[in-house]
């Protein structure tokens, strides 16, 4: 690992996503994780047990909705947000979109 792999993953900010967490099935209280598609232990389909909530409009949409049927909200640019990959620079907090060498808030060098 170099020092540039090192300042990556020191300077790199994950975001976790819904799949990511662990939940107990209403059911039968296995644990569980939203991207399974039935309950290992009693075989409840995970999609009928959860429902996200629209953060426009409070709609209780379908689990795998890409788009709110009320309002229109788009489900999938949330996901590609949340996936993205932001940089932080160590000294003042500053979040880049991509790694420079130089921060351009406080002109530390990065590399």
């Amino acid at each position: 690992m170099g020092l540039l792999d090192a300042f990556g993953e020191a300077l790199k900010k994950k975001k976790s996503t819904l799949a990511d967490k662990d939940y107990k099935c209403p059911s039968c209280g296995t644990k569980i994780t939203l991207d399974m598609e039935r309950c290992p232990q009693c075989g409840v389909r995970i999609k009928s047990m959860f429902r996200k909530k629209c953060p426009k409009c409070g709609e209780m949409c379908e689990l795998d909705a890409k788009i709110c049927p009320k309002c229109g909200y788009n489900f999938e640019a949330e996901i590609a947000r949340a996936r993205k990959t932001i940089w932080r620079c160590p000294r003042c907090g500053y979040e880049m979109d991509s790694l420079y060498t130089q921060c351009p808030a406080c002109n530390i060098r990065l590399m």
